[in-house]
């Protein structure tokens, strides 16, 4: 399990594949494992992929404070460094498509180009609640029926993606049997059995960080990320969101902000779409650019 010691902080990493570099940037409460199952195999195919657990998450350690985008960012610019990786295409999804527009504005040099999945970028979008009691005794019984049992409350990250999941399984009934079986390694939750589940290590960990550090704070700092600094990005960057994305706000106001955006639409998709739906996140991918500035609304994907 390789770690690298990056300014006083120890974080976890995974390398597969040779070829240009790409480097996998995931969101809040989620680890490497969102990339690890289709994406960053894929990807590995024709390219060198690194991805990290940012800090407080995963294997990597948590620290009393850090937890801006623009602090994340600078781990991922020292991880680049140790590995010797001069540019990628950096690609982050949720609050980690913030930490990489941070590292674009902070270290351009190092980019490529950039992916923004379903990117959360707190100075242009006020982050949703992270716990919504009111909604989490319908989801429990909608994972009840399933045969999933959860002890206490889910964070509300994790109870975004399980109303998601379900609502997918709604829609086409048979259809998201390998997401399904993503959903453990997401939250640590685990099928069938009927049996009450200890919270997961993620969950435990996401609890620590939440009560013992100000992270829940520190996500919300826009630091790094004001729209004259936006306007600094002049690397070309993909927009890829789900239609049925609570971020569509931020997508709107990076389109007006950044030179070079170029808006994607993945239909009937939601915020967790690269793990739901991988194959149309990397459809997304391979889409061409266009050579204009996109300032109309986003194109639909097939």
């Amino acid at each position: 399990m390789p770690r690298a010691s990056l300014r006083g902080q120890v974080i976890h990493f995974q390398q597969t594949g040779q070829g240009p570099d790409v480097v996998l940037i995931h969101g809040l409460f989620c680890n490497i494992a969102f990339w690890w199952f289709r994406v960053a195999p894929k990807l590995a195919e024709n390219h060198r992929v690194t991805a990290l657990d940012l800090r407080g998450h995963g294997f990597s350690a948590m620290s009393g404070n850090g937890y801006r985008a623009c602090d994340l960012a600078e781990d991922v610019a020292a991880l680049m460094e140790h590995l010797g990786i001069e540019k990628a295409h950096v690609i982050g999804h949720s609050f980690g498509g913030a930490v990489a527009l941070a590292l674009a504005v902070k270290a351009p040099d190092k980019i490529e180009n950039l992916t923004l999945a379903d990117a959360w970028v707190p100075s242009l979008q006020e982050m949703p609640p992270l716990n919504d009691n009111s909604a989490w005794e319908s989801l429990r019984g909608r994972l009840s029926k399933r045969g999933i049992q959860v002890q206490g409350e889910l964070p509300r990250v994790a109870q975004g993606f399980f109303e998601e999941l379900l609502d997918a399984e709604d829609d086409n009934p048979g259809a998201m049997g390998g997401a399904a079986a993503s959903a453990g390694a997401f939250a640590g939750l685990q099928a069938g059995g009927g049996g009450r589940q200890r919270p997961s290590r993620a969950m435990r960990r996401w609890r620590e960080l939440m009560e013992r550090t100000p992270a829940h704070a520190e996500f919300r700092d826009p630091e790094g990320l004001t729209r004259d600094k936006l306007r600094r990005v002049t690397r070309p960057v993909k927009l890829v969101y789900g239609a049925r994305s609570r971020y569509l706000e931020s997508r709107d106001e990076l389109i007006k902000v950044l030179p070079d955006a170029h808006p994607l639409e993945v239909p009937k998709a939601g915020h967790y779409f690269p793990l739901l739906r991988p194959d149309a996140f990397l459809g997304a991918l391979e889409a061409p650019i266009e050579a204009q500035v996109v300032e109309s609304p986003a194109q639909r994907l097939p």
